[in-house]
């Protein structure tokens, strides 16, 4: 759901009667021109920003890149605005926002999207970019940000193995879902145990290990530990560290707070 938007209309309605000089841009390029062509000023945080809890939509714009919004006027800014206006101003918050001595302040607007989840939301878009303003478009996949074709490409095997980016890599093994990569990988069966058995495969990312008394470089690997359900007989398969050697070893890295002994409770209600 879109949980910003970029209305310029909003943000001068939702201040204006806040007393103090202030424009608003809804581009990158008219933002520049104000940091290049102004005398910024950096000011200080006043004490009712920093007590002040940070509401849902104000928490959401930390991960906006460093290239869209300022240094270190978000959310400084925020202290110099009334509860009343704060309030107003929620659904058009401005993402980035600059000091100057000849136009006060100057916000820039773009829209955002998002999700919620476990009570929190997180930047996210499926089906095209998350942050957008009228000259920049910025993609996100639940919380971090990714390519455009990270998102909007479709997620093959081929395309996933050789992505050497592990967060892009990762966000499209979501989307492609595991079981159906698991199936299409066809992935080599590493150890197995009882009725789990430990499948890897090479990705095109480097890893540099210390083996043997010297440096190699080898093929970072993705592990799944294919698992059957003791009492539905459904098969499940769990994402696990690429560095266990064996079965076992990876279906207790699945049960890292169980304290008991797992493997005779396994064997009993199997």
């Amino acid at each position: 759901m879109k949980a910003i938007t970029k209305s310029r209309k909003a943000v001068r309605e939702a201040l204006a009667q806040e007393g103090w000089r202030f424009s608003v841009v809804s581009s990158v390029k008219d933002f520049d021109a104000h940091r290049s062509a102004c005398r910024t000023l950096t000011l200080p945080a006043g004490t009712e920003s920093d007590n002040r809890a940070r509401s849902i939509r104000e928490e959401l714009l930390r991960p906006i890149p460093w290239e869209l919004r300022s240094s270190g006027m978000y959310p400084r800014w925020l202290s110099y605005v009334s509860k009343a206006a704060r309030k107003r101003l929620q659904s058009h918050l401005p993402i980035a926002a600059e000091f100057c001595l000849t136009h006060g302040f100057v916000f820039l607007s773009g829209d955002v999207w998002a999700e919620r989840t476990g009570g929190r939301w997180r930047v996210h878009r499926a089906d095209g970019p998350a942050v957008t303003v009228d000259d920049r478009e910025v993609y996100f996949w639940r919380g971090r940000q990714v390519s455009k074709e990270t998102v909007l490409d479709e997620p093959r095997v081929d395309r996933i193995l050789a992505e050497q980016n592990q967060t892009h890599r990762e966000v499209l093994l979501q989307r492609m879902g595991v079981e159906r990569f698991t199936r299409e990988a066809e992935l080599k069966q590493k150890d197995a145990f009882r009725d789990s058995v430990l499948l890897k495969v090479d990705t095109a990312e480097k890893r540099g290990t210390w083996r043997d008394g010297r440096w190699t470089e080898a093929p970072l690997q993705l592990a799944f530990l294919k698992v059957v359900c003791p009492s539905t007989q459904k098969t499940y398969f769990l994402r696990v560290d690429p560095d266990v050697e064996t079965a076992k070893q990876a279906l207790e890295s699945t049960l890292p707070l169980y304290r008991r002994d797992w493997e005779h409770d396994l064997v009993a209600e199997t």
